[in-house]
């Protein structure tokens, strides 16, 4: 018999979306997917809802992220000169107040200064279809409150909202055409899956400890939880005999990926987001990291001087009593005068050598692997300072760009597909004995 307090009790729990979903949501956009969907279906309120989302399915696969743009700024300011650069750098389609005026007859143009006229006639040339390659940009509409909602009531949803100020006209344009390329958020949930990179003596260990504590991540330490592999029994035994050695540099990429998901994919990784140093080194590192069910979605990559992170490394001390390393350079940090320091060996110094000569020999590719997806960061200066700079970093918007993994091209023939006689036909075939799906035109 089923006890219905157990039902009531799930069917009250709140409705969440479970996180190891929601890389897959991000990688393909399905929360602002959804969200538009919903919205235009609430707008239009169309009489076969189900017709309606099979053809905004459609049309969302050959018109995504195309932007609309409208410019918010005084009286006396030239938004017409923003709008053209802002065409020049992506495309944008200007549309004014005349454009609109110039679809009226002369009988009907007095009414293009009422908002609802205004809304109408731009919805018009909106599903009339000849923005949506281009995308769109309000120039001199909506002037105000009025027009704004009725707008807004016909499904005429920028976007982008872009409002001037004291920047020169070229760099506000350039601004705004950067700002064009960032999906509009929609509140979807998102974490996040920081990798930072920098040379040894960057400080980047101190940094991910100060940002894990700032926005409540998880710190990956890579040269850590390779030591805990270590310590722990695996069924394979190339791994096995790798770790004990002790050995970073002869573990194999496949290995050393294998190392780090197991550790990202732990629930409290996947409930608060992590922030990985140490890994990746090389470029086949970062595609293998780049294919695990939970990417990176920010890469920070730190910009400072070898001959400085040289400097840091070897004037740091260690504690001959303990035998562990002072993680930070002697300029920005205290040293705790109840333990002996001494310099590092020799030993160490070529270790020092090998270390910033294997980054100066990877990042490069790295780089050029990750393109426009890495942010480039200054390091140089005091160590709260570069926090600071690392926090504005990860504040603002993510880079939007396409996937650094490429989709595998189709490599099927179409004569190779055999014909399976449990197929549907091609429903045009019905055309003539049912009647045809009503055609719906998109803004």
């Amino acid at each position: 018999m089923v006890d219905m307090s157990d039902f009531r009790g799930i069917m009250k729990r709140s409705l969440t979306i479970p996180l190891d979903f929601v890389p897959y949501m991000e990688k393909h956009k399905l929360y602002e997917f959804f969200y538009e969907l919903v919205t235009q279906l609430l707008i239009q309120q169309p009489e076969d809802p189900i017709v309606f989302m099979k053809q905004c399915v459609q049309h969302a696969i050959r018109k995504r992220d195309i932007p609309r743009v409208i410019l918010i700024a005084p009286p006396n300011f030239d938004k017409m000169t923003l709008a053209k650069i802002l065409q020049d750098e992506t495309g944008v389609c200007p549309v004014t107040l005349d454009d609109l005026r110039a679809l009226a007859s002369a009988k009907n143009a007095c009414l293009y200064y009422d908002a609802n006229e205004i809304a109408i006639r731009m919805k018009e040339i909106l599903m009339s279809g000849v923005l949506h390659n281009s995308g769109w940009t309000l120039v001199d509409i909506p002037r105000n409150k009025k027009e704004a909602r009725a707008l807004q009531r016909v499904g005429v949803i920028p976007t982008h909202e872009v409002e001037a100020d004291s920047r020169t006209m070229q760099q506000l344009g350039r601004d705004c055409a950067a700002l064009t390329k960032i999906p509009k958020h929609y509140g979807a949930p998102s974490l996040f899956r920081i990798v930072l990179i920098g040379p040894p003596g960057s400080g980047y260990h101190s940094l991910a400890k100060d940002i894990s504590e700032r926005f409540n991540l998880i710190c990956v330490n890579f040269n850590y939880i390779l030591r805990q592999a270590c310590l722990q029994e695996t069924a394979l035994d190339e791994m096995r005999r790798l770790c004990e050695q002790r050995c970073e540099q002869q573990l194999k990429p496949e290995i050393r990926i294998e190392i780090v998901k197991q550790f990202v994919l732990r629930s409290e990784c996947l409930k608060t987001g992590w922030i990985l140093t140490g890994y990746p080194k090389t470029v086949e590192d970062f595609k293998l990291l780049d294919m695990i069910p939970t990417p990176p979605n920010r890469v920070i990559i730190l910009e400072v001087d070898i001959e400085t992170c040289r400097e840091r490394l070897l004037n740091r001390r260690h504690n001959t009593d303990e035998s562990e390393h002072d993680f930070t350079s002697t300029d920005s940090f205290k040293i705790d005068l109840d333990y002996e320091l001494n310099f590092h060996s020799e030993n160490h110094r070529n270790v020092i050598e090998q270390n910033l000569r294997e980054y100066k020999e990877n990042i490069e590719s790295i780089l050029q692997y990750t393109r426009n997806t890495a942010s480039v960061m200054d390091a140089t200066g005091k160590r709260t300072l570069v926090r600071e700079r690392l926090e504005a970093c990860l504040m603002r918007p993510a880079p939007s760009v396409k996937s650094r993994i490429p989709e595998p091209l189709l490599t099927t023939e179409p004569m190779d597909i055999e014909f399976d006689p449990n197929d549907e036909p091609d429903p045009s075939i019905f055309d003539d004995i049912r009647v045809p799906e009503p055609k719906y035109s998109f803004i």
